[in-house]
């Protein structure tokens, strides 16, 4: 029973309270970072991963403001999974809710997620559902697409 929630009074301790493995922390800012700078814009879209009634991950994406040269596109910024539910198919079950949900906004034709090169579950992950590598960041990141 996985969805995706938004972000509330209820769901704000248990999302900042997740953990990754010490080893993943240096891929994605805190909860609590990513949360807060979701209230710069519209945008942004922060969510709750649940497991039932228990937040097991968190995950934010953003659609491009419309008149920027890359207009028609959205970036998944994070996708973490606590890590004492990870390996257990939150990921697998929580992506087609993910990109059932960026579709039904009906503002982009392409999403893109950046992963380290070094994280084979990522890759696996996202290739399962489409993503294809097309280049690297500045920060040595894939950079991985699919059209929606």
């Amino acid at each position: 029973d996985v969805k995706l929630t938004g972000i509330t009074r209820d769901t704000f301790d248990e999302v900042i309270e997740l953990e990754l493995e010490e080893t993943q922390e240096k891929h994605l800012p805190s909860n609590v970072f990513s949360i807060a700078e979701s209230t710069l814009s519209e945008t942004f879209f922060p969510r709750a991963i649940c497991l039932g009634n228990q937040v097991v991950g968190f995950l934010m994406y953003q659609f491009v403001e419309i008149g920027d040269f890359d207009e028609g596109e959205c970036t998944i910024w994070r996708f973490m999974i606590d890590r004492r539910h990870q390996n257990t198919g939150i990921g697998r079950a929580v992506m087609p809710l993910l990109i059932a949900e960026i579709k039904a906004h009906d503002r982009c034709r392409m999403i893109e997620i950046y992963y380290d090169p070094k994280n084979l579950a990522a890759k696996k992950l996202y290739s399962r559902f489409g993503f294809t590598p097309v280049g690297t960041r500045d920060d040595g990141d894939i950079i991985a697409e699919i059209e929606v």
